[in-house]
């Protein structure tokens, strides 16, 4: 159940969307306008403009040959329930408010304000994404597998309040962010604020044509312990949210001075064909005199265009957008493979979180602009430390996962 508080935020989140709407019909004569799926209203000269952004995402998966039962459950959930306001005013100013319900629970997600009055960069304040990793940073309605590879579940650093700096041109993006701890209902209650931090990300795409986009990138994040707990975890479930079993899980990490994020990242978009890898490693060093901890984790995959669609480079983000069928009445269809991998084990540290590679086999029907509809089936290996959640390690068993997304 959402409960009384979540329920009265909805309504005055739906409140403020309509009243926005008015006020910025009467700031000036303006239109509506469909872009690529996306509605948005527009002032007659320009310095404001609002747009939705609408997501429900419906998810459910099937386990096979697995020694886990009762643990790996088959099921469905909604997987997020998005409501969020972008606005722009004045011509230089962007507010984002933005909150998801899924599982019956209200979250906070991007809620920023950011200056855009210089050529080419932005200052952006508030609750948003730090600037680490191109699968972690891509929007969920974008992503071609029905969930996010390992190393993107469990090195993801979460929306955190922060301040950052961002500055591109036509074939590079740099972001750089002084970050706080993640905003939630216990921040501040209780212990000082002290898990801040700096992270980087530096992308650049030198090759682009209309049939050839060459992208690289590097990431660097540091990070102290939330609240001086001096502790850290990391976990991940198999690469889906149904049974939601974290397997792989190092459990608390205990005297940890800081955390560093190495991340490296590359792209090829050919045509139709789209290859793309990513390497994250994760170091803890800890306080006395205890060995440092070291993980690591990563994926590639290859994604081949039936239709002969293809994904651009937004240069503004340093990432590539979403997929937009030619014909929408038939679609776009897409096939894909991935690996990956996730390894939470340092022997050397006693750290014993497991490893696990998956093999994802999936078909994609962009059936227009604002509907996806993703068919994966996922083979997964795990060791003998795979053993989150009370979960039987070396287990090797299989699932087959759908996704269907409807956005606006």
């Amino acid at each position: 159940m959402i409960g009384k508080k979540g329920a009265l935020l909805i309504v005055l989140f739906l409140l403020l969307a309509a009243g926005m709407v008015q006020a910025q019909q009467r700031v000036s004569e303006g239109g509506t306008e469909w872009d690529n799926g996306i509605i948005k209203f527009k002032s007659k000269d320009g310095k404001f403009a609002l747009r939705y952004d609408v997501r429900a995402f419906i998810n459910g998966a099937v386990f096979f040959e697995n020694k886990n039962k009762g643990k790996l459950s088959n099921g469905t959930h909604l997987r997020k329930g998005r409501f969020a306001l972008k606005t722009r005013l004045w011509s230089v100013w962007k507010m984002e408010w933005d909150m998801d319900i899924a599982e019956g629970v209200v979250e906070v997600k991007d809620m920023f304000l950011a200056y855009e009055g210089f050529e080419n960069s932005s200052i952006k304040f508030g609750n948003f994404k730090m600037p680490f990793g191109l699968e972690i940073l891509t929007s969920s309605r974008y992503i071609p597998f029905a969930e996010r590879a390992y190393n993107a579940l469990a090195f993801k650093m979460g929306r955190r309040m922060a301040l950052q700096y961002a500055r591109w041109g036509e074939m590079w993006n740099v972001r750089a962010a002084l970050f706080g701890q993640t905003f939630d209902t216990k921040k501040n209650k209780t212990k000082d604020e002290t898990g801040g931090g700096l992270a980087v990300r530096v992308a650049a795409a030198p090759i682009q044509r209309d049939d050839l986009i060459v992208h690289a990138g590097a990431a660097y994040s540091i990070t102290n312990p939330d609240d001086e707990t001096d502790i850290e975890e990391f976990k991940s479930e198999p690469e889906t949210k149904i049974g939601d079993v974290e397997i792989l899980d190092t459990d608390l990490i205990r005297d940890v001075d800081n955390t560093t994020r190495i991340g490296v990242e590359g792209a090829i978009a050919y045509k139709n064909f789209h290859v793309q890898t990513e390497y994250q490693m994760v170091k803890l060093a800890r306080l006395q005199d205890k060995p440092e901890v070291n993980l690591s984790g990563g994926y590639i995959y290859f994604l081949w265009t039936l239709t002969g669609e293809s994904r651009k480079w937004n240069k503004e983000e340093g990432e590539f957008g979403q997929l937009i069928p030619k014909d929408t009445k038939k679609g776009a269809w897409e096939l894909g493979f991935r690996y990956s991998y996730l390894d939470l084990s340092d022997t050397k540290a006693l750290v014993l979180g497991g490893m696990a590679n998956n093999y994802t086999a999936g078909v994609n029907w962009y059936a227009n602009p604002n509907m996806v509809f993703q068919l994966n089936y996922t083979m997964v290996q795990t060791s003998q430390n795979a053993t989150g959640n009370g979960f039987v390690g070396n287990d090797n068993f299989s699932y087959i996962q759908f996704m269907t997304k409807f956005f606006f």
